[in-house]
């Protein structure tokens, strides 16, 4: 089964030798915090959480050691926390992420970057300045699964790539968080929330200039808020499209076609339990194989890069740049839409 090798550093500076970890604060303990972040730094090695910011003060049991934070303006007046990782409602990522950068922060913010682009260059403008990491949680690219699509496209086994189909269902009651079902707070529906992880995990997969053809939502009335997306591009002159749809049972699908061959990667979308590959050749059937990857690490994977980027000395903005042009890509797709 592959695996992705997380590099290992030593933190430059630290007294005697001794392996420092990076220290970490969650602004935003929501669910999704709760059930991936919480988990994936238990098991890391080079971060250690110490301060959630949680302005609802849930009762939520932490350990004694971690101390909470009614806002962030708390915690960064303090002395805790090397980095912030940002897990609020999509239109305070901006504001948020400039206000830990230029407190000397480093930040990983979830997905999507921002609302808007304009936002998302603010963003990266404050980073740059700062000369501090700023990753965004674009999380699929950390997957097994699809690093083994990736590394089967590279290798020319599918041949020439001629399509990419991404479909990705799930279920959001407005009750869950209803914040996402106001344009002003969320920057879109379901293409903006799951159609933004379609298209960076297509731009992860090909390279090349990406051509918006089409879009259809079935987004009505003064919110703006689409349940329903399909939508149709080129990346680096593949066609690709993606269908999704924020009210049906869960289920995700990738299909990358080829002359020579095709790749399934059933629940691509997933980051628990495992995801199925499927390689079929169209006419050496010696060559076909299925194997299951293991995706429960996902975001393990993700901290992991985001510490050994703050710990090489050399930031990067490549994370904050692709994600910056999903949204723009998002918002052209908004722009051209033709409601069903």
């Amino acid at each position: 089964m592959y695996v992705m090798t997380a590099a290992a550093y030593l933190y430059q500076g630290c007294a005697m030798g001794r392996h420092k970890k990076i220290t970490l604060a969650i602004c935003g303990l929501g669910g999704f915090a709760r059930r991936r972040i919480l988990p994936a730094l238990i098991s890391s090695p080079d971060i250690e959480l110490v301060a959630v910011v949680d302005r609802a003060m849930t009762d939520f049991e932490l350990p004694s050691n971690i101390r909470r934070f009614n806002s962030l303006e708390e915690l960064l007046n303090s002395d805790l926390a090397d980095s912030v990782y940002i897990s609020t409602p999509n239109h305070l990522h901006s504001q948020q992420a400039q206000q830990c950068l230029q407190a000397g922060r480093h930040v990983l913010c979830e997905k999507p970057m921002a609302t808007n682009s304009q936002d998302c260059q603010s963003m990266l403008f404050a980073a740059k300045k700062s000369a501090l990491q700023l990753t965004i949680g674009h999380m699929l690219r950390y997957s097994p699964a699809l690093q083994e699509a990736k590394k089967l496209l590279e290798n020319g086994m599918i041949g020439v790539p001629r399509s990419i189909k991404a479909i990705f269902y799930y279920d959001l009651p407005e009750s869950k968080r209803p914040w996402a079902f106001r344009k002003e707070h969320s920057g879109g529906g379901a293409l903006m929330d799951a159609g933004i992880h379609c298209i960076d995990t297509i731009r992860f997969l090909i390279n090349g200039p990406v051509n918006v053809l089409e879009a259809r939502t079935d987004s009505v009335g003064v919110s703006g808020i689409d349940r329903i997306a399909q939508c149709r591009l080129t990346v680096g002159g593949v066609m690709c499209s993606l269908s999704v749809c924020s009210n049906a049972p869960y289920s995700s699908e990738l299909l990358i076609c080829g002359d020579e061959a095709e790749i399934a990667v059933s629940s691509f979308a997933a980051c628990w339990d495992t995801v199925n590959v499927k390689y079929s050749s169209y006419e050496n059937r010696g060559l076909n194989k299925e194997v299951m990857f293991d995706v429960s690490e996902t975001y393990a994977y993700q901290l992991q890069a985001f510490a050994d980027a703050i710990k090489s000395q050399d930031v990067n903005y490549r994370s904050a740049v692709d994600s910056l042009e999903n949204v723009k890509i998002v918002e052209r797709l908004y722009e051209i839409n033709k409601p069903f």
